[in-house]
């Protein structure tokens, strides 16, 4: 790598923040956070997670999570239910009005990408996202169990 090229681990931080100043702006129209933007995207791909699961894969704290879970069953978005095999545990469900707001949401957020994608080949698209990913898991180390 040259020295005066900016590190790999600098430019995905510099994507991250520009991503997420666009994300807010974006969102705020529909009265959303990112963090309840990407709680209401996880729900929609797989039902039932666990506040804990649903913190991990926010990138937010349990206590943080909590506030958004709140907030977005308040507003009916969301819906809870115990888990019939471990009775503490809670499960979070999107509601119609909930899988509404994120059609919406997503709508406007494929026009933010399209417009940070705009030079990129489609072809390259998915490979990137898969490429990102992997080297996201890889940055933690070795896996862990949940």
């Amino acid at each position: 790598m040259r020295a005066d090229s900016p590190r790999f681990s600098y430019a995905v931080a510099a994507l991250e923040r520009s991503i997420r100043r666009s994300l807010t702006g974006t969102l705020r129209e529909f009265g959303l956070t990112v963090a309840q933007y990407t709680t209401l995207s996880l729900i929609r791909r797989r039902t039932g997670y666990s506040n804990a699961q649903l913190a991990r894969r926010s990138f937010v704290s349990p206590q943080a999570m909590h506030e958004v879970i709140s907030e977005l069953q308040a507003r009916g978005l969301l819906k809870r239910a115990q888990s019939s095999s471990h009775g503490t545990i809670l499960l979070t469900y999107m509601t119609e009005a909930g899988r509404e707001l994120l059609d919406r949401c997503d709508a406007a957020v494929d026009v933010m990408e399209q417009r940070m994608l705009a030079e990129l080949p489609e072809a390259w698209r998915a490979e990137i996202v898969r490429f990102l990913m992997e080297a996201a898991r890889k940055a933690e180390g070795p896996p862990t169990t949940e």
